[in-house]
């Protein structure tokens, strides 16, 4: 059953692995992409993962994800962005028809006095981060900037990592709990993924860029002000956790924010959002405590 999304990781991934040949070449990143796309479609179908209203979704969220970055029509330029924002949003909340995503772990206490957790593979939200990185923004496609984007990013990502976990522990909402759960590897791969690609692609990569415009390039009013409401608006997507939890993420997204913000890259904000959840589940109360 996870055939399907090794596929679909593998279409994410490719992005940023070939070399730099025409688009229109069919062994271009956004052919090869395809193709095993479309093998993770066909193999998810097989064995009952997706549906004919989940292609009609995916179909419809990659034609609108294209058509939302090829459009500068002031007008419907913004109907487009709504329109993303939105189907992104309902991929994100599991309210799309058509898929039937993989449980991994259900109702797991992985330390005393945990809430219980639960793990799904996401085959849906696997697509956000997928059309949206294919059809944004350029990617990192040398090693030289793949190193001047961790030499910036690692430093940032230590320093949310300690204030995020000392705030969780001085609010009550975590213990140091260090820890390695049986189903760490299948976690990390699919956080990577499908979640920190997932969200950073759509709070970042569009809600935030959105919102800062062409003031993202400088230091001012309009910069910062739509880095802390897409702060914002990543932490109400947390809500489902209770207040505290949408405090946290809201200082969570500011730091995602401004490590975006201070390099440019997506890339970035993805490997530091990876990381303090991976401190978090290593190393604290996972969730949180009940």
């Amino acid at each position: 059953m996870l055939l399907p999304y090794v596929w679909l990781s593998l279409a994410i991934v490719w992005l940023w692995l070939p070399p730099q040949v025409p688009a229109r070449t069919p062994w271009s990143r956004f052919g090869v992409s395809a193709a095993w796309l479309a093998l993770a479609i066909v193999h998810a179908v097989a064995v009952g993962i997706l549906f004919t209203a989940g292609i009609v979704a995916i179909a419809a969220f990659g034609l609108l994800c294209f058509a939302y970055w090829r459009q500068r029509s002031p007008p419907v330029d913004a109907v487009l962005t709504a329109g993303t924002i939105l189907f992104s949003l309902a991929l994100m909340a599991h309210v799309v028809s058509g898929f039937s995503n993989t449980l991994i772990v259900r109702d797991a206490v992985l330390s005393p006095g945990a809430v219980p957790y639960t793990l799904f593979m996401n085959f849906d939200k696997g697509q956000i981060g997928l059309f949206l990185l294919a059809f944004g923004p350029p990617l990192i496609a040398s090693r030289a900037d793949w190193a001047a984007m961790l030499k910036d990013t690692l430093p940032a990502a230590l320093v949310l990592i300690v204030l995020l976990m000392l705030c969780a522990l001085l609010i009550g909402q975590v213990r140091f709990e260090p820890k390695r759960p049986d189903f760490l590897p299948i976690w990390l791969w699919s956080n990577l993924l499908f979640t920190s690609a997932a969200e950073e692609a759509l709070f970042r990569g569009v809600i935030q860029r959105r919102l800062q415009g062409s003031a993202s390039t400088v230091a001012s009013r309009r910069a910062i002000a739509g880095l802390i409401a897409a702060a914002a608006i990543f932490g109400t997507a947390h809500y489902a956790g209770g207040l505290w939890s949408v405090v946290l993420a809201t200082i969570a997204g500011i730091g995602y924010g401004w490590v975006f913000w201070r390099t440019n890259r997506i890339e970035a904000s993805i490997l530091t959002h990876f990381l303090v959840y991976t401190a978090h589940i290593l190393g604290f109360t996972y969730l949180a405590l009940s």
